[in-house]
């Protein structure tokens, strides 16, 4: 929508003037400084405040103009999303001393540790120190305050703030991996592309809904579902989500913090803790922290002479599936491991050069976990007389 602008206002009352008073000349009102141009800027000016405020509220109305206030008030009332607030870093720190504690103690939750630049961690725990232990003793904490900048490296925390009653002198705390989830405040475009996937994610228990609730989650920056399969290709009541952080993608091809992976499920449990009220009800969801590679499956597949050729394929594409989204991030899939899994298949004859593609092993960094859906596994028959009539589904329906 085109709004006039000051000089179109200007302009539609000079001529609303001269339509009045015929006898005013043009020039009287145009030239500069006259009492009728003053008179004529005034009013354009008060019309261009009104515009601009009628701008303004019409903008606030669609999600691609709306901008600040206007979009976070337009997204929770049409909605009901809210802009993501800024999150903590999530790690464990443990706690050790020189000596042996003469008596237990408690490290009680809401104790203060923190690091050489002043960063503070709050425990989230209660946990007792043994008697006669050196450590360590590990608990789960969370940082004071929420941003990027409270994300802590290894070793990072060195300072206990807080008093431990009964400690003994010695005792010493630090992070022996990095923290990991911490994140700034929503941005507008990640708001708005949330808000624009609402209808298509509003059935809860689908995976683009599980997807986008993870999303909803402080800290999350990507996220994938994926669904667990039986034999069959058939949904198997279980769901892998699999997510990133800030850090997650940035450290992919670093190998500076390589225990990230593991900390970082500190992460993924506030992650499965926020899924409760989206995933079906007995549906298991697993949380993994990591960046997702897709990777497709070729194979080439020889069937006996009893094996109902579309039902076997179907079992080989199922359990090449699961082959692969079982493999842990950073884990390298094998020709070899895929051929494994399909001996135990019914109906087929196994030479060992089932793979087709990929011709060798995929090996992903660290921070990388492989994954492949039942679509990106394809197969065809070496058996000139046993050639696949179709793809079955997960209910044996052709498509």
């Amino acid at each position: 929508m085109d709004f006039p602008s000051q000089a179109d206002l200007q302009r539609v009352a000079r001529d609303e003037i001269m339509a009045k008073n015929a006898r005013l000349r043009r020039d009287a009102i145009e030239r500069d400084g006259t009492d009728a141009n003053a008179i004529v800027a005034a009013l354009a000016g008060v019309g261009d405040e009104v515009v601009l405020h009628l701008a303004r509220v019409c903008a606030g109305q669609f999600l691609d103009s709306a901008r600040g206030q206007d979009l976070r008030r337009l997204v929770f009332d049409r909605y009901g999303i809210s802009a993501k607030s800024a999150s903590p870093s999530f790690g464990s720190i443990s706690f050790s001393s020189s000596t042996a504690s003469v008596a237990a103690f408690n490290i009680p939750s809401g104790t203060r540790v923190q690091t050489n630049d002043g960063r503070q961690f709050i425990t989230t725990t209660d946990v007792v120190y043994p008697s006669g232990s050196v450590g360590p003793v590990v608990v789960a904490a969370r940082s004071a305050q929420a941003g990027s900048s409270q994300q802590a490296s290894a070793g990072a925390i060195t300072a206990i703030v807080s008093t431990l009653i009964g400690a003994p002198p010695t005792i010493a705390v630090t992070n022996p991996l990095a923290t990991s989830g911490a994140d700034d405040g929503e941005d507008e475009d990640s708001l708005r592309s949330r808000a624009k996937a609402f209808w298509s994610t509003a059935r809860r228990g689908t995976l683009a809904a599980i997807k986008e609730a993870a999303l909803a989650v402080p800290g999350v920056k990507t996220a994938a579902a994926f669904e667990g399969l039986d034999e069959l290709g058939r949904p198997a009541m279980r769901v892998q989500l699999v997510v990133t952080d800030a850090f997650t993608e940035a450290l992919v091809t670093s190998d500076a913090i390589p225990a990230y992976e593991a900390q970082s499920q500190v992460f993924g449990d506030a992650v499965f803790a926020a899924l409760s009220d989206v995933r079906a009800a007995g549906v298991f969801v697993t949380v993994t922290v990591a960046q997702v590679i897709l990777q497709s499956v070729q194979l080439a597949l020889s069937f006996d002479t009893e094996a109902d050729v579309d039902v076997s394929a179907l079992r080989a594409r199922a359990a090449t599936v699961q082959y692969v989204n079982n493999l842990p991030p950073g884990e390298a899939l094998d020709p070899a491991g895929i051929i494994e899994n399909l001996r135990l298949v019914p109906g087929l004859v196994v030479t060992g050069s089932e793979v087709v593609s990929p011709a060798g092993p995929v090996i992903p960094s660290s921070l990388q976990a492989l994954r492949t859906t039942l679509k990106m596994v394809s197969t065809v028959s070496t058996n000139p007389n046993r050639a696949l009539q179709s793809t079955l589904n997960a209910d044996l329906v052709l498509t």
